[in-house]
């Protein structure tokens, strides 16, 4: 028998958050899609609305009753004509092909009638998928409007309307419509798809949970200096430069191994984890949230900044180390918040004009 060595399982290449190790695993988005409900399927669709918002000029959603096989109305020019439908159907297993016809055919049976025309796409939306029968149809289309043809009588023909005996049987005028009918407008959106597209929203936080996010480890900054930190470097010089009493330092004049070299380094590598913590904000909550952030840092500092201090890097030291001291238990991106990043906030209030280290009036 051959003896294989066990590799070492390789580190994380994110962030382990408290938040990880106090609930374990994070439930997979598409898990937790398997376990809703109707009524928090509903209320995702009607999230999901506020991102088609931002995609088409108009977007509608039909009432539960006589919907006529619509459920979410996306209008993608001013046209009425021209329509796109979503059509949200919850059930605890994968969408069926003889569920799907019976969609399919109120759509048809409506358009005929006149109460409005095709769609230009037609959307299946499901939060277990489809299966794997109705998958193959909707890939062909002509197999899609045979199967319609041959099943309606099972499918459709007392299940299009709510009346009782009214039959609606496929020959005459609305055979022809539907075998003239282009079957390549029906698809659907598969969960992985629908979880991205709920991505968009500003509640996907809430809906999932943020534990199904992983935040990058902190980056090591570049050797040379960006143009967004010309601003706060050169405010921590003037700091250094101040309790030294000189006029002016540069980087070149920081020693190595002196504490001023050290802060200064520091103080890039927190700079980065903030600008990183931003970043990671900006993919997944609201646009103002790491604004929110940096007020309450803003906020929480503001007070040792004001008072008196013996120079600039006496000041940048108190406000570090109150920075530091801060919680942001309230905060969404809380679990996420490294001292750091606290501390790497300040320097962005510095590129935001908020404060300086040395007074003005002083070099």
């Amino acid at each position: 028998m051959n003896e294989i060595d066990i590799k070492d399982i390789p580190e994380s290449k994110h962030i382990v958050t408290a938040l990880e190790v106090t609930s374990g695993a994070p439930i997979p988005a598409l898990d937790y899609l398997k376990i809703f409900n109707a009524d928090s399927w509903e209320d995702l669709t009607l999230e999901l609305v506020s991102y088609w918002k931002t995609q088409y000029p108009r977007v509608v959603r039909c009432g539960a009753g006589g919907d006529m096989g619509r459920d979410v109305i996306a209008y993608r020019y001013d046209e009425p004509k021209d329509w796109e439908n979503y059509q949200c159907k919850h059930y605890d297993k994968r969408l069926s092909l003889s569920l799907a016809l019976l969609e399919i055919g109120k759509i048809l049976f409506y358009a005929h009638r006149g109460e409005f025309s095709l769609p230009k796409h037609y959307y299946f939306v499901s939060p277990q998928g489809v299966s794997n029968d109705l998958l193959k149809h909707l890939n062909d289309p002509t197999r899609l409007k045979a199967a319609l043809i041959e099943k309606w009588d099972k499918a459709c023909k007392s299940k299009i309307t709510s009346k009782h005996n009214d039959d609606i049987q496929l020959s005459g005028e609305l055979l022809k419509f539907v075998k003239a009918a282009d079957f390549s407008i029906f698809d659907h959106i598969p969960p992985i798809k629908i979880i991205e597209l709920h991505s968009n929203t500003v509640f996907h936080a809430q809906r999932f949970g943020i534990n199904v996010r992983k935040r990058p480890q902190l980056p090591v900054p570049p050797e040379n200096l960006a143009d967004n930190e010309i601003r706060y470097t050169k405010e921590l010089l003037k700091a250094f430069a101040e309790a030294e009493q000189v006029a002016a330092l540069s980087i070149d004049d920081l020693s190595d191994g002196s504490d001023y070299k050290s802060e200064y380094e520091g103080a890039r590598r927190n700079f980065y984890a903030a600008e990183d913590l931003q970043k990671f904000s900006r993919d997944w909550l609201p646009d103002n949230s790491y604004e929110e952030l940096t007020d309450e840092c803003f906020e929480a500092v503001s007070a040792t900044v004001r008072q008196k201090h013996e120079n600039g890097y006496e000041r940048y030291l108190a406000t570090s180390s109150q920075a530091a001291t801060v919680n942001y238990v309230s905060h969404p991106l809380s679990p996420y918040i490294k001292t750091q990043d606290k501390k790497g906030m300040c320097h962005q209030l510095v590129n935001a004009d908020k404060f300086k280290w040395v007074k003005e009036g002083k070099k």
